[in-house]
């Protein structure tokens, strides 16, 4: 164990970043270290009923660290107060910048000691209302853990447990308590750094926020069957969740230079129907979800989201997705699975895609139509209709093989501008 004896000072002000969707705003505070004050916050983030953000109060200031536990690190209380549209939280992250690294070690080691030795704890809860806080929501995870790098897609914060997720309703808020210490293996390569931090909390609305710099840190030390009614949607498995779309200014796209559906890409986050990842990225050429393609159809259809306990699937959804998931389902565009599973997760293929856009934009049915799908007996039987109403609108088209390739999971791209020739964003695509 390490002696008490080789102390870290860390001046951390904390950079507490809203990123959510609809207005810019950049309001950002520098915060000092208080103890935790039981009758209220330390710190108060409002997301105003205009849609813009302010900050007033103070979490660090100055604090000696040295490798220890939860209890020897700095804590505080952050308040979310929505005073706009409900607002879902299921992703935190942590940016990192140090400076006056001893120049007896590799700069790149001693990132790498101080992401990994620093520890952060958060609980949920209200005050004054109760002064116990919920379980953790997150516990002693690494900086490491939680780190987000602007356009790096391998570091987008941390992604909360479904059951960890919460939401904030309008004119309601959500106390956030935070623990941050240096775990007991920090070595002497800590000594003396300086740390800049970034605390960025993604809330998923209807308000976007640019995450802006990094904070000013301080001294450191040692430290299927398919969508037909009865037989549900069609597709392949599908892949892990989902990263939660927030969404940043047009400008930072930093994968959709020189890609074929950048006209319409741009247009659509112009318009607010689609978004980016944390990292500003789109990733036009991956698959996309289910979850995605719902909220995906209820904003280009202006189709608000009902928030509601019971989602009539009995599969976990993720929240940012289940209003939209609710509200296209009860209005039949979606339908689901057997056994009441909507399948959040799983991609979709181009005849699901097409089955839904025909039911959602109320495309006339040609069933007279006969396809020349080279492929077409793979069409199955509960989107047959819809595949030549598509094929008859010219929403989805065929390969240059003469080929459908309805099991094929349609890309993000292809979803997006299929939804800008539906609207008539633009004339040629």
């Amino acid at each position: 164990m390490k002696s008490k004896k080789n102390f870290v000072k860390m001046i951390l002000k904390f950079l507490v970043l809203i990123l959510v969707v609809g207005y810019f705003a950049s309001d950002i505070v520098e915060l000092t270290y208080s103890t935790i004050n039981q009758s209220g916050p330390d710190v108060t983030v409002t997301i105003n009923n205009d849609g813009s953000i302010s900050q007033e109060g103070n979490l660090f200031g100055d604090k000696l660290l040295y490798p220890g536990k939860e209890a020897d690190g700095v804590s505080g209380v952050i308040r979310i107060q929505n005073q706009y549209n409900a607002a879902q939280i299921s992703n935190l992250g942590v940016g990192v910048e140090l400076k006056n690294v001893n120049q007896a070690y590799d700069q790149g080691m001693v990132y790498d000691s101080f992401i990994n030795h620093m520890k952060l704890s958060i609980r949920k809860g209200k005050l004054p209302i109760s002064n116990i806080f919920e379980k953790h929501i997150i516990k002693d995870r690494s900086l490491k853990d939680l780190l987000y790098i602007k356009n790096d897609a391998s570091e987008n914060g941390y992604m909360l447990e479904s059951s960890e997720q919460f939401s904030i309703s309008r004119n309601d808020f959500i106390d956030l308590q935070y623990a941050l210490y240096m775990d007991q293996e920090a070595g002497n390569e800590l000594q003396s750094v300086r740390a800049d931090l970034s605390f960025l909390i993604n809330v998923h609305g209807d308000i976007i926020d640019d995450p802006g710099n990094g904070g000013n840190g301080g001294n450191g030390g040692n430290g299927g069957n398919g969508d037909n009614g009865n037989n549900g949607d069609n597709g392949n498995n599908g892949s892990n969740d989902k990263e939660e779309l927030v969404e940043e200014p047009v400008e930072i796209i930093p994968d959709l230079n020189g890609h074929w559906a950048h006209d319409c890409i741009e247009t659509l986050l112009r318009e607010g129907i689609i978004v980016g990842y944390p990292d500003g990225s789109i990733k036009p050429n991956n698959p996309i979800t289910r979850a995605e393609s719902a909220v995906l159809i209820a904003k280009a259809l202006k189709i608000e989201k009902q928030d509601k306990f019971f989602s009539g699937y009995i599969d976990p959804l993720p929240g940012w997705a289940k209003g939209y998931i609710i509200a296209v389902s009860e209005k039949n565009i979606f339908v689901g699975y057997p056994m009441k599973l909507f399948r959040p997760n799983r991609n979709i293929t181009r005849e699901e895609m097409v089955t839904v856009l025909i039911k959602g934009f109320e495309k006339e049915l040609t069933p007279d139509m006969k396809l020349e799908y080279t492929d077409k007996e793979d069409i199955g039987e509960w989107a047959l209709e819809y595949v030549k109403a598509g094929t008859s609108h010219e929403i989805l088209r065929g390969y240059p093989d003469g080929s459908f390739k309805p099991k094929q999971e349609i890309t993000r791209a292809e979803a997006f501008t299929i939804i800008c020739k539906l609207l008539g964003l633009h004339e040629e695509h």
